[in-house]
């Protein structure tokens, strides 16, 4: 079975950083898949700054959805696999999708997201001898958004980073530039 790992933290935490310099301790082809999209002038910069120092090492996938979709032919080249990010998928999913007009659109649209992840996960299960390293955002520890649509991105992204960590060997969090493994610390109640 594959090894995964999962990466988490604030914006601009490191964790980032942290999960490039994990993929690149790992022995094998590395292959970076980048979810982000250049809509503005913000993402355009992040991106930049992204590649730039990533260097020219890695094998390099631009899939912002679907990722399950194009999982087989990464597999094939890439021996180390880096994810950056959960976050950026959930918000391609929402955007994709448009205007959230009901409370039945928002859990149609969790339910396509997840099902689109857990189709993820049990692709890379099935192969052997890799190493899939996810980035993601922590979004759930600040103030409860106003906005009814960042509510429903919050909460999805959330539910999200539960269904990857929950499959992770391990886990880290990075905070203001300082990293932690989790997994090893879990809290298991019978009953």
């Amino acid at each position: 079975m594959a090894h995964i790992i999962l990466c988490s933290g604030g914006a601009r935490s490191g964790k980032s950083e942290f999960a490039e310099k994990l993929t690149l301790s790992f022995e094998g082809q590395k292959g970076y898949v980048a979810t982000g999209q250049a809509f503005d002038d913000e993402m355009k910069d992040r991106i930049k700054r992204h590649q730039e120092r990533r260097g020219s090492i890695w094998l390099n996938y631009e899939i912002p959805l679907r990722l399950h979709e194009e999982w087989t032919v990464i597999a094939k080249s890439c021996d180390v696999i880096l994810v950056d990010d959960l976050t950026m998928i959930t918000m391609n999913h929402i955007m994709e999708h448009g205007e959230l007009q009901t409370q039945e659109d928002a859990n149609a649209l969790e339910e396509e997201i997840m099902h689109d992840v857990e189709a993820l996960l049990d692709f890379i299960q099935i192969d052997e001898d890799k190493t899939i390293i996810f980035v993601t955002n922590e979004l759930g520890l600040g103030i409860v958004p106003e906005n009814k649509l960042a509510r429903y991105f919050r909460d999805i992204a959330g539910r999200v980073n539960r269904a990857v960590a929950d499959r992770a060997d391990k886990m880290y969090l990075t905070i203001s530039g300082v990293t932690i493994e989790l997994k090893s610390q879990e809290v298991h109640i019978n009953g």
